[in-house]
């Protein structure tokens, strides 16, 4: 998002209607077109939130970790995340130095929440490591020159709409084959809900021709992949979210979906007059 640059929301608006879209930007204007707008186009306000730094810096450890070949030692993939994490506290500190500026994490105050969870991400890169010295057999896929799938990068086209994105890992899976996997440190998608692991399944066939019929989660909260999601993605599904998607923004159609669970964790709430 190029906060830097002194634009107008008309002109905004106009740029994101030919803007590539991505996972988040959909899954955001799915739940609320309003939402998304405030964020990304009125460029309101947002709220910090501990967990952002958690996620990121989880990432990267386990970003490094796979890059060496997993060979790099628990202590320094721990010193990675807490890098990470150490800098981008310190940057959403510097941004809103008031609490009242911070999402709260169920009980937690935001700052609280902010201690916490150095800790709680340490443990998560640890039983991260810990899963893949014990499963072994779960290795990351490599493309024909050599190439692994680790936080692979994709520019392609759903139905003439542009999207772009990164696959955290692909896995030689020892039972499933080819297997498309997120790493979450929070709260994971429903078994329903497969649209980010149908992505990455369709950019793997566009990139590879690789098929890709199953994804899971390597979930932080128990330190060990979710249930396996069977993917399809020949149903027309992925055309159909992004085309909607697509021609919403580009007919400026923002309504505002208020709904109490979903507006309580939304970072542009203080700005959002529907708030429920």
């Amino acid at each position: 998002m190029e906060r830097g640059l002194s634009t107008t929301i008309e002109e905004r608006a106009e740029a994101y209607k030919t803007k590539p879209r991505s996972v988040s930007q959909t899954k955001q204007y799915e739940q609320c077109p309003y939402a998304y707008f405030l964020a990304r186009i009125a460029r309101e306000p947002e709220l910090q939130a501990a967990w952002l730094a958690q996620g990121v810096a989880v990432h990267s450890a386990a970003e490094e970790w796979e890059k060496s070949g997993r060979r790099m030692a628990l202590d320094d993939a721990q010193a990675v995340y807490s890098k990470v994490y150490t800098r981008m506290a310190n940057e959403a500190l510097e941004a809103e130095p008031d609490e009242e500026g911070w999402q709260a994490s169920g009980p937690y105050p935001g700052f609280t929440d902010l201690e916490r969870r150095w800790s709680i991400g340490m443990g998560q890169v640890e039983s991260y490591v810990d899963w893949y010295k014990t499963h072994p057999d779960e290795t990351i896929w490599k493309s024909a020159d050599g190439v692994p799938a680790i936080e692979q990068r994709f520019d392609i086209e759903v139905d003439g709409v542009k999207v772009i994105g990164f696959i955290d890992q692909v896995i030689e899976h020892p039972k499933h084959g080819p297997l498309v996997r997120d790493i979450k440190t929070g709260v994971i998608p429903k078994m329903d809900d497969t649209f980010q692991l149908d992505v990455y399944a369709f950019a793997m066939n566009k990139l590879y021709g690789l098929e890709c019929k199953a994804g899971d989660y390597w979930s932080g909260k128990t330190g060990k992949p979710s249930r396996v999601r069977k993917l399809d993605i020949h149903t027309g599904r992925l055309e159909d979210v992004f085309g909607r998607m697509d021609e919403g923004v580009k007919s400026g159609d923002f309504t505002p979906r208020p709904d109490p669970e979903k507006c309580g964790r939304c970072p542009v709430q203080r700005s959002c007059e529907y708030a429920a």
